[in-house]
């Protein structure tokens, strides 16, 4: 049994009806700020009644308002739904009044909200399982879910120390389960008590307790006291244990006075001995009851956790869910976690530039066949899955494009930056566009087949090089899309004709060799080259005469021939060529570089300056 649909509607940032669907296991939210991630939590916790961080009701601020000066009335009421799947024999005879007619291995459950506060300031909601209202709605089947939040600022520290109702004492109850284990740990308890009270310090520090209050009350009015360590009871014994910690598993028994207070501990290790400590919960009581659902809700799980730890911690959830039957609904903004769980756990939550309605994409629903699935899933590291979080993706085939667009990038929107509009130039290494395109593209590309499916509602461009075949890639002729040696070449009339959110463009030759012909930029470029070959030779000495020449005024013929030569002779050093242009476009002294025309469209098309 687990949530597999939830609908929202008038909650918040969600107005005409959102609709999520969840995995069984893990789900990670993934998405840019104000993307809705975190209230898509707060409607789970609503409807389930986790109140343990103080989110038991809802306020007048959560009824949705439109930002439309005309319409800024807030909504008559809000309406949280959710559907849970694969229900099984003790579960449905559980869960019976939820219960689908049409499907008796569904059940429903209903939250309503009225924006009106009745006399003691409270809105009023109304629950109900199953399809009708009319029922009497039994609170027992919402408390039998065993669902527990975790915040994005959450006192690890906190939780974890001894009081009423910590983590470690819930932890006990539950292994607990029948109450066998009452008995036993009261005897350790009392014979440890017996003990202490033996000792002349105690005793002594006793007594004189004891003394001076007689000689304060009198005996009538008097108390009698006792020095020990703990109520011989059980739940009052589990409320004062602690958790200690040790920097690292060894061989062998530590010694306990080698242990110490997680006050001493890393916040991030602190973070996980949190989790550990829920999950380990969840996992007792499992044991003792197969019929209720365990949700564990847990927000920016990689809270002080560096990369590493936090791609332990994910694929450990992510087993931990299957193995014990947990549902983990996950938000985050850390690309590693993004990278560390393969493609099926994840949905993108974005804002559509369209309607401006909030949406949840889940990326198994875009089309991805095994090849593509697969290739993603290997390439999609932590530097990669930034696309998920981004308002535009730039792909690019190299590193020398990767170094240099934020430089174009500023020269034609009049010094924006690509960090103003949230838009990532993704490195793909190669011509591999159409794996990466169709998580955005809205259909499933495959040569004649149109299928439409979901996408990321963001637009994405891809810049690609034509790599003319044969002897024309020797010639410094410029080549039609036609004569490209490029297999993704058919991408760029085919995303024209069937998206508005993809589109790939394609240069003459390559990408030095189309930056050199454009303006002076050969002069600009030649300098460079001259400054990085080291040793005084022909390709110096050619560079540096070239570097002195306006190819503004020169003939086709030999701006091309010259271009060429810079191409066949630049072609060991991009990277650093890249990387010393950059630096030389970004100083005080800018030189008049010009960016290519099909660069240019790109980028105005990817920030949505046109189409």
């Amino acid at each position: 049994m687990y949530i597999s649909i939830l609908n929202i509607k008038g909650f918040r940032f969600f107005n005409d009806g959102f609709r999520l669907s969840l995995n069984k296991g893990l789900t990670v939210l993934v998405g840019e700020n104000g993307s809705g991630k975190s209230t898509v939590i707060d409607a789970i916790r609503l409807l389930l009644g986790e109140d343990e961080y103080n989110r038991s009701g809802i306020s007048l601020n959560d009824f949705h308002r439109p930002f439309s000066i005309e319409s800024a009335t807030p909504v008559a009421n809000i309406l949280i739904d959710c559907i849970f799947d694969e229900l099984e024999g003790p579960e449905q005879i559980a869960y019976l009044p939820w219960l689908k007619p049409s499907n008796v291995n569904q059940a429903e459950l209903h939250l309503e909200a009225i924006n009106k506060e009745d006399a003691r300031g409270r809105i009023r909601k109304n629950m109900w399982g199953g399809t009708s209202r009319r029922g009497i709605f039994e609170w027992e089947l919402v408390n039998s879910i065993n669902c527990v939040y975790l915040p994005p600022l959450r006192d690890a520290e906190e939780k974890l120390n001894s009081y009423r109702g910590s983590r470690l004492a819930r932890l006990l109850t539950s292994l607990n389960g029948s109450g066998d284990e009452d008995k036993r740990l009261e005897e350790k308890v009392k014979e440890q008590n017996n003990e202490l009270l033996s000792d002349p310090l105690i005793q002594n520090a006793n007594g004189l307790i004891k003394k001076c209050l007689i000689d304060s009350v009198g005996e009538i009015l008097g108390q009698d006291v006792s020095i020990q360590f703990s109520e011989v009871n059980f739940n009052k014994i589990i409320h004062q244990l602690r958790l200690l910690f040790f920097p690292e598993i060894k061989e062998g028994e530590i010694p306990r006075e080698s242990f110490r207070d997680i006050s001493e501990n890393s916040l991030g290790y602190n973070n996980l001995l949190y989790m550990a400590t829920i999950i380990a919960e969840m996992e007792a009581k499992s044991d003792v009851s197969t019929t209720s659902l365990k949700v564990l809700l847990i927000e920016e799980p990689e809270a002080h956790l560096h990369p590493q730890l936090q791609t332990r911690l994910l694929q450990y959830l992510q087993s931990a869910a299957e193995k014990n039957n947990i549902q983990v609904i996950i938000t985050t903004h850390s690309p590693t976690i993004a990278a560390a769980v393969g493609l099926d756990p994840v949905v993108v939550m974005s804002l559509s530039p369209l309607s401006r309605e909030r949406e949840a994409i889940a990326l198994t629903n875009c089309c991805l066949d095994r090849k593509t699935k697969f290739f993603l899933e290997r390439w999609i590291d932590i530097t990669k899955s930034v696309l998920l979080f981004s308002k535009g993706v730039i792909l690019v085939e190299g590193i020398s494009e990767a170094i240099l667009f934020p430089e174009f990038v500023k020269k034609i929107l009049g010094q924006k930056t690509l960090e103003d509009y949230g838009i990532s130039v993704i490195n793909i290494e190669g011509i591999y566009f159409k794996y990466f395109m169709q998580l955005f593209c809205g259909y499933k590309i495959s040569e004649g087949n149109f299928e439409p499916c979901d996408n990321i509602p963001i637009r994405c461009v891809g810049i690609t090089d034509c790599d003319p075949e044969g002897d024309n890639l020797g010639t410094s002729d410029s080549q039609s899309t036609e004569d490209c040696n490029n297999p993704q070449r058919y991408l760029v009339c085919e995303l024209r004709e069937h998206t508005t959110n993809c589109r790939l463009y394609i240069n003459s030759k390559t990408f030095e060799y189309d930056l050199a012909l454009e303006g002076n930029n050969l002069a600009i470029m030649s300098s460079v080259l001259e400054n990085i070959t080291e040793t005084n030779g022909p390709i110096k000495k050619r560079a540096g005469q070239s570097k002195n020449i306006d190819w503004r005024t020169k003939e086709k013929k030999q701006k091309t021939d010259e271009a060429l030569w810079f191409l066949n002779h630049v072609d060991q050093k991009k990277g650093e060529f890249a990387q010393e242009l950059a630096m030389l476009l970004k100083s005080d002294d800018k030189p008049d570089f010009e960016v290519p025309s099909y660069i240019r469209d790109a980028i105005l098309y990817v920030t949505g300056k046109s189409n």
